[in-house]
């Protein structure tokens, strides 16, 4: 299943920011924008990733949101990239 995950983590925790970052590479996760990854997980790697998350932050202070987009909400997402490779 497709996951989003958003995480807003205040500059004075850095280092936690940093662990979720690699963290969340370590899942699978694709960087999407500042703050902002996407992977594709199974239950038990869903499991493993919120378990993983809640140990991080808990070692300091922030938020972290975890969306679980259905099928059809996925493709139906509009992409504006002006970025050029």
């Amino acid at each position: 299943m497709k996951i989003v995950v958003v995480y807003d983590i205040p500059v004075e925790h850095n280092k936690l920011r940093t662990e979720v970052r690699e963290f969340l590479r370590d899942m699978g996760g694709t960087f999407i924008q500042y703050s902002v990854y996407e992977t594709d997980l199974d239950e038990r790697g869903l499991e493993r990733l919120v378990r993983g998350l809640e140990a991080i932050l808990e070692k300091g202070s922030g938020k972290i949101d975890i969306f679980l987009p259905c099928n059809q909400c996925y493709r139906g997402r509009k992409i504006i990239d002006t970025y050029e490779p």
